[in-house]
């Protein structure tokens, strides 16, 4: 399979490696996003230790890193009894030692929890054995974990005993659209908006696009077939990481239905507000879910909104949720014919504002509108002139020199008119004491003839190929 992108995160890991002192590095990031993928091409041609933990209440993580250990410096030979976690780093530090090579040791502990739920004293082994003997020896220390919470606690907190001997971090974030286009290079740019828009990014769910099938083909396969890869994937995520998988279900199920409020929420899903409060939190700690607040306006909290942060859980909670019945039965791609494709791009609308708003912040971080902008997002408000609800898609900020980049958004078949062309400028206003110097037109299906020749300098049409055109 081909290695795509993570070509900084690779490079900042070949850096650590270089150095000839004593590294450790902590990696973290939600389940499905590559850690381990990552750690295996950096790692492919240095002969690490490299152990990944597994879910065990019993001493097998012991055995079995053991086991790795002993082998690593042993090839071939038969394994030994470890008593103790002490005894496995006691080992690795004597092997160290005596090894005349001057080579560099690069030791990999993935899935870090597993082994620490259950083991609490390694944490303390391994920071008494880096602080004595680790610190003045050639090794790099990578501790990987899937649970965000735990090793931003556990392992990063001021009251873990390997507190401040990282010398890096990673936190590793899902791939950008344009990386995500990068998995189904033969698309059409519409076609790898949606892909970017039913996986969110996530290394997994692209890997699981077959890029030689067309986009339709791999949506029925895998979301409306019993056999596909998303079908079961939210209930199998929501188990590893949730004991009541029914209340996650249902608060996922009414967000990804139109629930954007802590009441909407709690009255849908027919739990109090306490237990849905509590619920979100851990669901925005595992990145399932966040809240979205709009830019420019994050004093005002009843603006925030819950959004579903990953792509496949959106689909999947505003299509397949409903379409168990007629997949069970084998008529998923009727299902979809009839129930799905009419309203992608309905769907699509929220995933193509945040694709905009990552065009506008990569152009606007280089100057590429003048200014050098440092955040984008949605502004969401009330016209204080016509007293009613109002948003601006894409809004972009120089903060320091109060002016900004607006655009609309709009992934329909239908052209962006003359209607469309005077709200984005009537707008403008609304984000005052900012002063807006560039209007862009983002539209799918193109723009009519009346605003075509309009020809004001501060307004661009950028069309679907030029959001795709930086690969």
């Amino acid at each position: 399979m081909r290695f795509i992108g993570r070509e900084r995160e690779l490079n900042t890991l070949e850096q650590m490696y270089s150095k000839d002192d004593f590294q450790m590095l902590v990696m973290y990031g939600r389940r499905r996003v590559g850690k381990t993928t990552l750690l295996s091409k950096f790692s492919e041609d240095k002969n690490p230790i490299f152990y990944t933990g597994i879910e065990s209440k019993d001493d097998e993580n012991l055995r079995e890193l053991g086991d790795t250990v002993f082998l690593h410096f042993n090839p071939g030979n038969t394994g030994v009894d470890f008593r103790s976690y002490t005894d496995v780093v006691r080992f690795i530090t004597s092997s160290i030692k005596t090894d005349n090579t001057g080579s560099r040791h690069l030791i990999i502990i993935d899935e870090y929890p597993y082994i620490a739920e259950n083991a609490v004293e390694i944490a303390s082994v391994l920071q008494r054995e880096i602080d004595h003997e680790w610190k003045k020896l050639n090794i790099m220390l990578v501790i990987c974990g899937s649970s965000i919470s735990f090793m931003e606690e556990n392992v990063l907190g001021e009251k873990s005993p390997l507190y401040g001997r990282r010398t890096g971090q990673m936190d590793l974030q899902p791939f950008d659209y344009l990386t995500s286009s990068k998995f189904v290079p033969a698309y059409s740019p519409e076609d790898k908006a949606v892909v970017y828009g039913i996986t969110g990014g996530v290394p997994k769910y692209l890997a699981s696009i077959d890029p030689e099938r067309s986009l339709e083909e791999n949506i029925v396969s895998q979301f409306f077939d019993t056999s596909g890869y998303f079908y079961e994937e939210p209930k199998n995520l929501l188990r590893q990481e949730f004991r009541d998988v029914s209340l996650y279900f249902a608060i996922l199920n009414a967000i990804g239905n139109g629930c954007t409020k802590m009441s909407e929420i709690s009255s849908k899903t027919g739990f109090d507000t306490p237990k849905v409060t509590q619920a979100l939190k851990r669901l925005e700690a595992v990145r399932i879910v966040k809240r979205d607040i709009p830019i420019l306006n994050e004093k005002n909290k009843k603006l925030a909104q819950y959004v579903l942060m990953d792509g496949m859980f959106g689909f999947w909670f505003r299509f397949v949720s409903k379409a168990v019945m007629a997949v069970e039965r084998g008529y998923g791609a009727q299902y979809f014919d009839n129930n799905v494709r009419p309203f992608i791009h309905d769907y699509m609308g929220q995933v193509f504002e945040t694709i905009c708003q990552e065009y506008v912040l990569r152009n606007g971080i280089t100057g590429e509108y003048g200014r050098i902008l440092t955040q984008t997002g949605k502004w969401r408000g009330t016209d204080p002139i016509k007293k009613c609800p109002a948003d601006i898609d894409v809004v972009g900020v120089d903060a320091v020199n109060k002016t900004a980049v607006i655009g609309e958004c709009k992934f329909k078949n239908a052209s962006f008119e003359k209607e469309d062309y005077e709200t984005l400028m009537d707008r403008s206003r609304l984000i005052s004491p900012y002063i807006v110097e560039k209007y862009l037109i983002f539209s799918l299906g193109g723009i009519t003839k009346w605003v075509s020749e309009q020809h004001a300098p501060e307004v661009e049409y950028v069309p679907m190929e030029k959001l795709f055109s930086a690969i």
